[in-house]
């Protein structure tokens, strides 16, 4: 596993993340045990990178220190902060200092390395809540570095300038893969010209890019659109998708001879844009390592680059 420092930070984090859920959405079905035993093979496999949040429930902070165990002082853990499990968002510095030190008391840890403020979009990062609830966070040293997560939705890209304005904030995470390039393209190269971490969530389209179907998918919509991204969007990126096996007929076929699906979508990613790590979601220990071995492959040819660029331009206009 390569490892990079994440943008400005002092953090070394390896180029794959995994995102540890409750046991809902992308893990549902799963077990507890299951959960805690894809954790301790991603760290296994060398992941150091873990992303997680209160909103996926508590057995989600869980699930993690219980699969890290007692390597979760040594893991570079980003908790997401801003929305309220039952529902809305808050970025109130009371609410952010309460979610964090739930995070610290269930992980046992003093600091958590990255805070992620969950989406809080433009109106938001223009007002000055937000960033009392980052002076606390920083000031009470419950965490070393803050960032910013960006959520899908029209304002992305304004979201994003917002962010980096801000000198606190060192790090975006943002929605990229090869059906959802724009905004997240522009987010990154901005991201990168400001010095700023780049962490890619939802590589993989909510699933449509895994090759496992629409049944896999689909039923994952509400789960995936969080307060934000509009209802619907996987039928937008299922047009995407179908545009390259028709346009890209030839050049899918000789990718997919040495590629899985998913691993040429990660290839993709590292090989389209500047990123730092990537974040994936693995229901499985196999489907895990087949992750982990994408990121250690070359990147792909510029002319393929350019050519699912110019696809995924003449799909969405």
């Amino acid at each position: 596993m390569e490892y990079v420092t994440l943008g400005g930070t002092g953090l070394r984090v390896s180029r794959l993340a995994y995102a540890v859920y409750g046991l809902r959405g992308p893990y549902e079905g799963l077990t507890k045990r299951d959960a805690r035993r894809l954790v301790a093979e991603a760290w296994r496999l060398g992941i150091n990178f873990y992303v997680t949040a209160p909103v996926y429930g508590r057995e989600a902070l869980e699930i993690l220190a219980e699969g890290l165990g007692e390597n979760v002082s040594d893991a570079v853990v980003a908790v997401l902060l801003g929305y309220r499990r039952g529902g809305g968002q808050s970025f109130e510095p009371e609410f952010i200092v309460s979610e964090a030190e739930e995070a610290l008391e269930v992980l046992d840890r003093d600091q958590l390395d990255l805070v992620l403020l969950h989406d809080p979009g433009l109106e938001v990062l223009r007002g000055p809540v937000i960033w009392e609830a980052v002076d606390a966070l920083l000031g009470d040293g419950l965490a070393r570095y803050v960032g910013v997560s960006i959520s899908q939705d029209p304002e992305a890209a304004a979201a994003a300038r917002a962010a980096v304005s801000r000198e606190e904030v060192r790090v975006l995470r943002f929605v990229y893969n090869m059906v959802e390039q724009e905004p997240g393209a522009s987010i990154a190269r901005l991201a990168r010209e400001r010095g700023r971490g780049i962490l890619v969530a939802l590589p993989h389209a909510g699933g449509l890019l895994l090759g496992e179907g629409p049944e896999s998918w689909e039923r994952l919509d509400p789960y995936y659109a969080g307060g934000k991204r509009i209802r619907g969007w996987y039928r937008s990126a299922l047009a995407v998708y179908e545009l390259f096996k028709r346009e890209l007929k030839d050049e899918l076929a000789t990718l997919l001879e040495e590629n899985t699906p998913a691993q040429l979508a990660l290839r993709f990613i590292y090989s389209s844009i500047p990123v730092d790590s990537v974040e994936v979601a693995a229901r499985s220990p196999e489907k895990l390592r087949e992750l982990v071995e994408a990121a250690a492959r070359p990147l792909l040819p510029s002319r393929l680059v350019d050519r699912f660029r110019a696809a995924y331009r003449a799909a969405t206009g």
